[in-house]
């Protein structure tokens, strides 16, 4: 691969380029509220190149408390017109940059029912500048930026059915009984990246890289 591969301009010609995202097509399980979400996998030129910018979870947050998450939430219809507002608008509250800064440059195939009846819309965004990043310490405990090219390192990505740090299968209430298998990626000094969050980061490689099949692709 070239330098230029993970250059802030390729990265946008491959988001710009992507076919209309895919509405979720896996439902594991019918929650009894489908909650409408959206979320921003934001990117900031680092040295030249794309990077990520990952969130974790503040301890107190009822869902995935201490998990590394892009920034996003649930739609709200009396603040957002539609999805990519929404996502701005939960950018901008996690991490701080006005919508103003931020430029949405795609949308991947969106995810979901989760556990938690999220059903997620997914976007692509670059921000003007790192110097822009001011987390809310109440939902952010932490931030990584982390380049795009650790990601597609070989060997920095696997599937498992266990939830980090265990040797218990992941399940979920459905039609389709059975463990579930996972995406997880490591980044740092031994940091993941997982389930729902992980196959955002594979569907942005395909996107990117051309070198591999989207998770729908996989599971079709």
């Amino acid at each position: 691969m070239s330098e230029a591969d993970f250059g802030i301009a390729a990265v946008t010609r491959a988001c710009a380029a992507l076919p209309a995202p895919l509405p979720p097509q896996y439902y594991f399980w019918n929650p009894p509220e489908i909650k409408p979400s959206s979320l921003v996998v934001p990117i900031v030129e680092v040295d030249g190149e794309a990077a990520l910018i990952l969130t974790k979870r503040a301890s107190q947050m009822r869902n995935h408390a201490g998990d590394w998450v892009f920034p996003g939430g649930r739609i709200d219809p009396d603040l957002d017109i539609d999805s990519r507002a929404g996502a701005l608008r939960e950018l901008q509250e996690e991490l701080g940059p006005d919508p103003s800064h931020v430029t949405l440059i795609g949308a991947l195939d969106s995810r979901g029912p989760i556990l938690s009846g999220h059903v997620i819309d997914v976007f692509v965004g670059v921000i003007d500048a790192a110097a822009l990043i001011k987390p809310d310490p109440t939902e952010v405990s932490d931030v990584a930026v982390v380049p795009l090219r650790e990601f597609a390192t070989v060997g920095s990505d696997y599937t498992s059915q266990n939830l980090p740090g265990s040797d218990r299968a992941a399940t979920m209430p459905s039609s389709r009984p059975g463990p579930i298998e996972m995406h997880f990626f490591n980044f740092g000094d031994d940091q993941l990246v997982w389930g729902t969050q992980g196959e955002i980061i594979w569907d942005l490689l395909s996107c990117v890289l051309g070198d591999r099949p989207t998770i729908a692709q996989i599971r079709s």
